[in-house]
Parts: structure tokens; C-alpha cells; sequence
């Protein structure tokens, strides 16, 4: 399990991107812009002060789903194999959300082997896992059964929930990972996000 995350881990740091440099046009005049910079333009013989600032929490669409994620946080979008196309989102704690997209396949039959396959190796090592499954009604009114284990291993708390959406030949598969490194909740923040703004369309 740790190989696997380091992996992930490794995969989003190496894709992330920001979009930083803008460019504005005001009567005309163009020039590039960074966020949260002020700017002087001269209009009809005024100069107007004129900044850019980003949204405390954004949102992430696709023609399949949609979610809100902090601004704090960087979507690493990647294609793993032909037809699943997947993003990740991480805390520099490890913790994170990870969702893939299958347009050829239903991939609801893999979540019970997807979280035996993520805590696998914790519970060789030592740690005790609990099962905690539970139902979530989404904001666009889909149920989903959300798989959920917790485990421990000598105070240090591991939590993995895996769940996804299916219809016909297509879905998503959905994993969050909250590692309690990070020690301002913001992995556990950022997955409450998650689960109460995403939408199935």
C-alpha cells in the first residue's frame, strides 16, 4: 500500500500544473497578469487600478461528474490506460482523492478489490482494520454505498473509502485517503468537500 501511494504520490506532484500568467484586455490594451497582482491601466485618460484573485473554492467539471475542491489544491489529470482517465488531488500529508473515469467498462464491481488492494499491506504490517460502510445521498440525488476502512496501528489512524457510479459500459470509480498527516484537518476537509458538492450528471 505504501509503494502504491508513493506512486501516486510521485504521479501528481510530476503532472500538477497552476495557471499563474493571465492576459486581460482593457479598450484595446493587452497585458499579461499573475493573480492577487495590481495592475495600472490608463482608460480615457485615467489610470485604473485593475487585479485578478482566485476563488477560495473551485470546481472541477466533467461531462460525467463534478466537484468543488479548495483552492489550496491542485487537479493532476492523467489517462492510465486507453478509455480510463483519471485526477488526484493530495495533501502534502499523503492524504487525498483520487478518481477514475472508465468509458468502456462499469467499474462498480472493482471497489471491494480496489480497497483490499489499498490496505493490504498496512494489515500485513500489523494495523487492525474496521469496516465502516455507509450509505451518501449526493447533491445530485444518486445513493452510493461508500466502502470505508479504518485502520490502527499503535494510535496512528488510516482511513480509505472507495465507492463508485455505473451505467451502461461507463462509470467512475472514486477513493479518498485521509493519512492524519496533515495537521490542520485538510485532508479530511478536503474529502467532506468532495462528498457533499459532488454531482452525478
Amino acid at each position: 500500500m505504501k509503494k502504491l501511494l508513493f506512486i501516486f504520490t510521485c504521479l501528481c506532484f510530476s503532472n500538477t500544473y497552476s495557471q499563474t500568467d493571465f492576459i486581460i484586455t482593457v479598450n484595446n490594451q493587452s497585458q499579461e497578469i499573475s493573480l492577487e497582482k495590481e495592475y495600472e491601466f490608463k482608460v480615457d485618460g485615467k489610470t485604473i487600478q485593475i487585479s485578478v484573485k482566485e476563488k477560495d473554492t473551485l470546481i472541477y467539471n466533467d461531462s460525467f461528474y463534478s466537484f468543488k475542491y479548495s483552492k489550496n489544491h491542485k487537479v493532476s489529470k492523467t489517462e492510465i490506460d486507453m478509455g480510463i482517465e483519471q485526477i488526484m488531488l493530495m495533501t502534502a500529508g499523503g492524504s487525498g482523492i483520487i478518481v477514475q473515469k472508465y468509458d468502456s467498462f462499469n467499474p462498480t464491481m472493482l471497489q471491494e478489490m480496489m480497497l483490499n488492494e489499498v490496505t493490504k499491506e498496512s494489515v500485513t504490517y500489523g494495523y487492525t482494520l474496521e469496516r465502516k460502510d455507509y450509505d451518501k445521498k449526493l447533491k445530485s440525488g444518486d445513493e452510493l454505498r461508500i466502502l470505508k476502512a479504518e485502520l490502527e496501528y499503535k494510535g496512528e489512524v488510516e482511513v480509505y473509502e472507495i465507492s463508485a457510479v455505473g451505467k451502461k459500459d461507463e462509470g467512475i470509480l472514486i477513493m479518498t485517503m485521509n493519512l492524519g498527516g496533515d495537521g490542520n484537518n485538510e485532508g479530511e476537509d478536503m474529502i467532506n468537500l468532495l462528498w457533499d458538492t459532488m454531482v452525478i450528471n
